[in-house]
């Protein structure tokens, strides 16, 4: 039996992500994994773990990644009802965003009209933020940053 994930990412093509950010030209990027709640804690893991494959980074930047996916959606499952659960990392030129929700039919790139950007936060837990939308939706939210050692995306692709 397959792993109970369905992940919008694809594999085996060139890197999408590296520890340094986005490659460029791509500014922001988006990236989601649905998993039943049913399968519980073992799909919500999958589910992290499959969105963390479009990063091509040392496993000392991605552990920290899929530890955050992990946390989120572990948080998210003792908080939410739902049938249907995602995990999504979303990139842009700021850092990595690793969220876990019930929200399954918006995108984060759906504006600010949609996902936690402009949710009021309910609470802190083991450094995630938990937001709780007015449709009573749950988003659980990690950002970290990018490593910087000076050197730009465009820099570090390969040529």
């Amino acid at each position: 039996m397959g792993t109970p994930v369905h992940a919008s990412s694809s594999s085996g093509g060139p890197a999408l992500l590296t520890e340094h950010g986005p490659m460029e030209p791509v500014r922001e990027m988006e990236f989601t994994a649905h998993f039943a709640r049913a399968d519980g804690e073992f799909a919500a893991q999958a589910a992290a773990a499959a969105v963390t494959r479009v990063i091509d980074a040392p496993l000392s930047f991605v552990s920290p990644v899929l530890d955050a996916g992990c946390s989120a959606s572990r948080c998210l499952l003792a908080r939410s009802a739902a049938d249907t659960c995602r995990i999504v990392l979303t990139a842009d030129l700021s850092g990595i965003t690793v969220a876990a929700t019930d929200d399954v039919a918006v995108s984060l790139d759906a504006g600010d009209r949609a996902g936690a950007k402009n949710l009021p936060l309910l609470a802190v837990v083991d450094g995630l933020n938990v937001h709780h939308g007015p449709d009573g939706h749950m988003w659980v939210v990690w950002k970290g940053p990018w490593r910087r050692d000076g050197r730009t995306p465009a820099e570090l692709a390969p040529s």
